[in-house]
């Protein structure tokens, strides 16, 4: 479980916080949860994909021989047996 250490303020309208306040209510979680799970949403999960992305490409980039798949299938098997 997360161990949260950090606080950050924000000031917002009395629309959004009364929006935040009905799902808090809503969805049975505290206000700082939404707000978490927006910032993850919407900042992190783009990071990470992109981060993925780059790695895969590093991956491909690399160019190493590969057999099809049955014969790979049988050293990885191999492998994991001996």
């Amino acid at each position: 479980m997360a161990v949260y250490t950090r606080r950050v303020q924000a000031v917002l309208t009395e629309e959004q916080y009364e929006t935040l306040s009905r799902f808090s209510e809503e969805l049975s979680k505290p206000l700082s949860a939404l707000i978490r799970d927006a910032v993850e949403k919407v900042y992190f999960q783009d990071a990470d994909r992109e981060r993925r992305r780059k790695a895969l490409q590093r991956l491909l980039s690399l160019e190493s021989p590969v057999a099809d798949w049955e014969q790979m299938e049988d050293e990885i098997i191999r492998g994991a047996t001996a």
